[in-house]
């Protein structure tokens, strides 16, 4: 029994490697396939083209709330997904994990540094940040694993993106992505967000552009 258990434990952490190995593949051939494209023009092209479409549901990470577990106000707190339970060290060295913020909607929007869609949606997001204010958490999440926080952190002050918490994926945490909404999670271009609420449960990912007035109607929906 024991040579079994062993066994197992191997094969899983075989499966996880290649996930995690798949995964940064389909972000290099992305990048590629984009030609690392950052001109103000917005020319970045996705491996599927939705860039310039509504935003759309593409695959859901929602978990039912469950009643037996702790409580926020009043609220039953739902059982964390995965991808919100890895823990993730933001630009200025502070660590923290996507299911940490009970009480508060959180959006969650995937980019590359090198994406113009990506800055371009960004612009309207940080709008949507700083007329939030306490309100809501904006976690903008890098899929350029191998970047250094200091070079995020630079990319986000270009930018003047000033009320949104950025840290860099890890390769882990993109594959947790990956596994719970597919592809289109790591793909910058389609500019893939996801709203957590109060409870913690996650909304479907959503890929295209989204409006200031959007963003803030789901964040305040979801509460």
């Amino acid at each position: 029994m024991t040579d079994q258990r062993s066994a197992n434990r191997s094969n899983r952490r075989t499966d996880r490697g290649a996930l995690v190995a798949a995964v940064a593949v389909v972000v290099v051939l992305v990048g590629a396939a984009c030609g690392g494209s950052t001109d103000d023009a917005g020319s970045d092209t996705p491996a599927s083209d939705t860039t310039a479409a509504p935003s759309t549901t593409t695959a859901a990470g929602a978990t039912g709330a469950d009643p037996t577990s702790p409580t926020t106000a009043g609220t039953p707190m739902a059982e964390l997904e995965p991808w919100q339970t890895i823990e993730i060290t933001d630009v200025d060295g502070a660590t923290f994990t996507l299911g940490d913020f009970a009480g508060t909607p959180v959006f969650v929007e995937n980019f590359a540094t090198w994406c113009s869609t990506c800055r371009s949606q960004l612009g309207t997001t940080q709008a949507a940040a700083a007329s939030l204010g306490d309100e809501a958490v904006f976690v903008v999440l890098s899929v350029e694993t191998s970047l250094s926080p200091a070079e995020v952190a630079d990319y986000a002050e270009d930018n003047g993106f000033t009320d949104m918490r950025f840290a860099v994926m890890t390769p882990e945490l993109l594959a947790a992505f990956v596994e719970a909404f597919g592809n289109s999670a790591v793909n910058p271009p389609s500019t893939p967000h996801v709203v957590i609420g109060p409870s913690g449960a996650a909304g479907e990912m959503s890929t295209g552009s989204i409006g200031e007035a959007d963003i803030v109607d789901a964040l305040r929906s979801a509460v």
